[in-house]
């Protein structure tokens, strides 16, 4: 008998814990759903989807952004411009997954050094910014998501 009631606790434990697993997390989640490219030339753009989920759908307007440049050698005036800023994301009705679409303005968002190095190899003659661009999501209720990261991204100068 005392086996028995064992058994049924840890089926009834077990259930509870398998159906918790598909579930929307509280906590916001983000993962990269594509990207257009990973060498942008002088003046174009780049477009990258994310894709989000929140159990409660009340994801903030705004999406975190961080480029983070990998080039060995420093920009020329040693500084880097908007290396993190918010981007504002459409309005859309509160739902707990979905889909944000980014459309990343070369001279806004994504050049990196402030003054590009020469570069006297190079057919533009300066040395292209090479980053990765970091992620994070928040919701209304202060709740943060993990951070995802693109892969290398060369952007021509």
């Amino acid at each position: 008998m005392k086996n028995m009631r064992y058994i049924t606790i840890c089926a009834g434990i077990l259930l509870v814990l398998a159906c918790g697993k598909d579930k929307p997390a509280t906590k916001p989640s983000i993962k990269i759903k594509s990207v257009s490219g990973n060498i942008v030339p002088p003046s174009g753009g780049l477009q990258i989807t994310l894709e989000f989920s929140d159990k409660e759908g009340d994801v903030n307007d705004s999406l975190f952004v961080k480029k983070i440049r990998l080039n060995t050698i420093p920009p020329v005036s040693g500084t880097t411009i908007r290396d993190s800023f918010w981007l504002m994301i459409p309005d859309f009705p509160a739902k707990s997954n979905g889909e944000i679409i980014l459309n990343l303005d070369y001279q806004n968002h994504l050049i990196s050094a402030a003054q590009a190095p020469n570069d006297p190899n190079d057919p533009t003659k300066k040395i292209s910014d090479t980053i990765i661009m970091r992620f994070a999501l928040q919701d209304k209720g202060g709740n943060t998501s993990d951070t995802v990261n693109t892969d290398k991204i060369v952007i021509m100068r």
